[in-house]
């Protein structure tokens, strides 16, 4: 009882002693804070978002806690603010515009949300995907009441969506918003170009030109990139679904590189082999998706993204009936649904594998093409753009 009562006086301070500050200050037309995730991490939407504002003279600020990005990216110092400081809690009161993909920012750092109170909130969101999330995963009238109360979950003035069909399928049923917006995601625009300059902002570049020379070579290019499992973290090594040796030896004498790119939440990380390459989970995947032949992933949104680029997808659901059991719920029949092979061990994996990359089969690409027909408006990369135009728009309201 005691901790329940100190969490309302806590948000009670907030609401009456901070929230207020935010009609006192004038707001600054056009001052953009982004906001990524955790401490505030350069990656996904936010990152790719930020960098476009950056490179095309935006009034944009990145707000971070995280001091390793200033330095490790001293070129965008100009564009940083680290909170706490002055000049983040200045830029937090006179923003016009605050910038998200993620969830839960206002209930781990309720002080950006009371500064910006009057800021117009866009979210971007992180993936396309047939699982609850946001209001989906908030049971009973008093919980959704107290998840509101507690910043858990708040109305955006805007939600960033590529089509029609997410809006009504994911965007309509678990996000609470004012309108919402068919711009496309701003990560998915380095898929429509030959990566360079700020797209390989947090690329592990090594290992990107070391991919970029296996392919000159003849190399075939796969990306595993499954998601996290909720409970234990595992995943399809570490629960001996797949064995290291002798898919490296199958991937070997195929002439296939196979990069690994675990969820950040995921809770292993390997040893390069000479056909499989670990790539780190903190590292951006984007622009090497555009080197690549083949997705591998499982439940993971990646593969509507992938769409873009109209490559072969498979889907290695070893755990299907455990995942859905222990993990997340699927809004529809996940099976019906996905446009690409479903294989459930590593010599059906290795036969797709094989199938897909050295005999040229390609039986979904019907599927894809319909998919990715409803899932995006535009197929032109320039998502960011359209909604740096949008906001342009909004300007005038102020």
């Amino acid at each position: 009882m005691v901790k329940i009562g100190f969490s309302y006086l806590y948000i009670c301070f907030y609401w009456i002693l901070i929230a207020p500050l935010s009609f006192i200050v004038p707001k600054k037309k056009g001052l953009t804070i982004v906001v990524g995730k955790k401490n505030g991490l350069l990656a996904g939407n936010t990152m790719y978002f930020f960098l476009y504002g950056v490179k095309h003279g935006k009034n944009v600020k990145f707000l971070t806690r995280d001091k390793s990005i200033l330095v490790n990216h001293p070129e965008l110092s100009d564009h940083i603010l680290l909170y706490p400081s002055y000049k983040s809690i200045v830029a937090l009161l006179r923003a016009s515009f605050f910038v998200v993909d993620h969830s839960h920012w206002s209930l781990f750092y309720p002080i950006y949300f009371f500064l910006s109170i009057r800021a117009r909130r866009i979210h971007l969101w992180h993936g396309l995907t047939f699982k609850p999330v946001e209001r989906g995963l908030i049971i009973g009238k008093f919980a959704n009441f107290k998840a509101r109360l507690f910043r858990r979950l708040i109305r955006y003035d805007a939600v960033i969506s590529t089509s029609d069909f997410w809006t009504e399928n994911l965007y309509k049923k678990y996000f609470l918003y004012k309108q919402a917006v068919n711009c496309g995601y701003p990560r998915n625009d380095v898929l429509f170009r030959e990566p360079r300059d700020f797209d390989l902002t947090k690329v592990d570049k090594a290992k990107f030109e070391m991919l970029k020379i296996s392919k000159e070579k003849g190399n075939k290019i796969a990306i595993y990139a499954p998601t996290f499992r909720d409970v234990d973290r595992s995943d399809a090594f570490s629960n001996k679904h797949l064995d290291f040796e002798t898919l490296n030896m199958f991937l070997n004498k195929n002439k296939i590189i196979l990069v690994l790119k675990f969820h950040p939440r995921n809770a292993r990380s390997y040893p390069d082999m000479s056909n499989i390459i670990n790539y780190d989970k903190s590292y951006d995947v984007y622009p090497v998706m555009s080197l690549s032949d083949l997705l591998i992933t499982d439940y993971s949104s990646i593969y509507i993204d992938y769409l873009i680029i109209d490559r072969p997808i498979i889907f290695f659901n070893y755990d299907y009936e455990l995942y859905l059991k222990n993990n997340r719920a699927l809004q529809s029949t996940f099976l019906e649904t996905i446009p690409g092979v479903v294989s459930y061990t590593q010599n059906d994996l290795e036969k797709a594998m094989y199938d897909h990359l050295i005999l040229g089969q390609d039986t979904h690409s019907r599927q894809r093409h319909e998919l990715r027909d409803i899932s995006y408006e535009y197929l032109d990369g320039n998502s960011s753009q359209r909604i740096y135009e949008c906001m342009d728009d909004w300007n005038h309201l102020f």
